[in-house]
């Protein structure tokens, strides 16, 4: 997230905003790291913005080296303890790291990874504090005006881990919704059910409908692991506040209440993100469906001519590739098998470069069996069309040699009428058989036949 102004470029200055906790609240110090020095005892607060690793060069000096890839690196999440151990044990270093993916559209979203670092003096208190990836520049103060007592923050970091987690939280339930949104506007979208009610998404009739239902599944998939991860995260923050109470119990229970408080924010915490967890994979399974629907169902592809177009060209083009080679094949087959024949070991020719007299057999055999060989696949390849004319041809002789009709031959409009055996004839597209031009033939013989009550 960038908090310099549309259009301005990243500088370190408009990346990063120092406030300083004074007795009458947050105070902004401008934007120079070295503001820590001048005010060692202090309670800091930094925010920081997603280039704050490019622009700050000498960042790896002030985090440990297990910090930097939450700087600098792609995670979806982190989290780590240190304790110092000086006569009291305690937190003495603690990091969160969460990562948010928002979707605006199929083909927009944005990528986040709010994190927090904490630095905590025990015996005074301070607490020098990095925020990064969070919140814009207008939200910043009122985060920090929403914290809980000085005093109590004082005494346990974990309350802005739980500040932290809450605003989060928010996030990603802002996150889920602008998913669900997508996938409900293609169940919603007209696809297999007349009258359904049009979304904002693409039809399908349109070319990106399939590429969009894979970009929404991705984003579900994205949402699924981010959440579940900031989960563990949550579950993390609550079992490390259990370690810290059993190693420092007597120092603790003597401020209970600053140590119950934010365990009970972290536990609600973590159980919100479980139920945005559940509905996640409640979403992605209702935009499997969606996707099952389309894919295993023929109307969509009845409803898509320009996928159809390309798929249909598709297949011609590949059809007709293959008949090329095919018959190019069938050419060259015949004279293949002679050759192979006439080169057996029970032919003999002379030995040397003379050619012998009777090589004219080979084209005798070759040429006519080359011929037999294609028009037999013409025959094979275009017997629907031969028999449908070979039909038409022999309904014609009849009717050019019959002598007359009577009126029961002549429908009430005067036109002939055509005997049912031979209208089957003309519209059979089973294929070219002998079968059939025998019935063909004999048609020209069995004359009008018509069935004729009797009692």
């Amino acid at each position: 997230m960038t908090m310099s102004g549309e259009g301005e470029k990243p500088t370190l200055k408009n990346e990063i905003q120092i406030f300083e906790e004074t007795a009458s609240g947050w105070e902004l110090r401008g934007w120079d790291l070295n503001f820590f020095d001048e005010t060692p005892d202090a309670n800091i607060a930094v925010f920081c913005s997603g280039e704050f690793a490019r622009l700050c060069a000498d960042y790896k000096t002030r985090f440990q080296k297990e910090f930097w890839s939450v700087i600098d690196k792609d995670i979806n999440g982190s989290f780590h303890c240190e304790y110092a151990c000086t006569g009291r044990v305690f937190p003495k270093v603690t990091w969160s790291c969460y990562k948010i993916k928002k979707v605006f559209r199929a083909d927009e979203y944005h990528w986040r990874q709010p994190a927090l670092h904490i630095e905590w003096d025990q015996r005074t208190g301070r607490q020098r504090v990095y925020i990064f990836d969070f919140l814009p520049l207008h939200e910043q103060r009122s985060f920090l005006d929403s914290l809980p007592s000085r005093g109590q923050r004082n005494l346990n970091p974990f309350f802005w881990h739980a500040a932290l987690a809450h605003v989060v939280l928010e996030q990603y339930d802002a996150a889920f919704w602008s998913l669900r949104d997508l996938v409900r506007g293609h169940e919603k979208s007209p696809k297999l059910t007349k009258g359904r009610k049009k979304s904002s998404t693409v039809a399908i009739e349109d070319e990106e409908f399939f590429p969009e239902l894979h970009d929404i599944a991705r984003h579900v998939f994205h949402y699924n692991e981010t959440i579940e991860v900031a989960e563990h995260t949550l579950q993390r923050l609550g079992s490390e506040q259990m370690r810290w109470r059993k190693e420092d119990r007597t120092d603790v229970e003597k401020n209970l209440e600053a140590w119950i408080k934010p365990h009970t924010d972290l536990l609600y915490q973590e159980k919100s993100a479980f139920s945005l967890k559940t509905r996640s994979k409640s979403l992605n399974n209702r935009h499997l469906n969606e996707i099952n629907l389309v894919l295993f169902s023929p109307l969509p592809f009845a409803l898509c001519p320009l996928k159809n177009m390309r798929f249909g060209h598709d297949a011609r083009s590949d059809s007709s590739t293959m008949k090329i080679i095919a018959v190019v094949s069938m050419v060259y087959l015949p004279g293949t098998f002679v050759s192979g024949l006439f080169g057996a070991n029970f032919f003999s020719f002379q030995d040397g470069w003379a050619m012998a007299s009777n090589f004219w057999l080979y084209w005798a055999v070759t040429i006519p069996l080359t011929m037999g060989t294609v028009l037999v696949w013409a025959l094979w390849y275009w017997q629907d069309l031969i028999a449908r004319y070979w039909a038409k041809v022999i309904l014609g002789m009849r009717k050019d040699g019959s002598q007359q009709k009577t009126k029961k031959d002549r429908g009430e409009d005067g036109e002939d009428k055509v005997e049912k055996g031979d209208e089957s004839l003309l519209r059979r597209d089973s294929g070219f058989s002998p079968i059939r031009l025998i019935r063909a033939a004999t048609t020209m013989k069995r004359g009008n036949i018509h069935r004729k009550e009797s009692v």
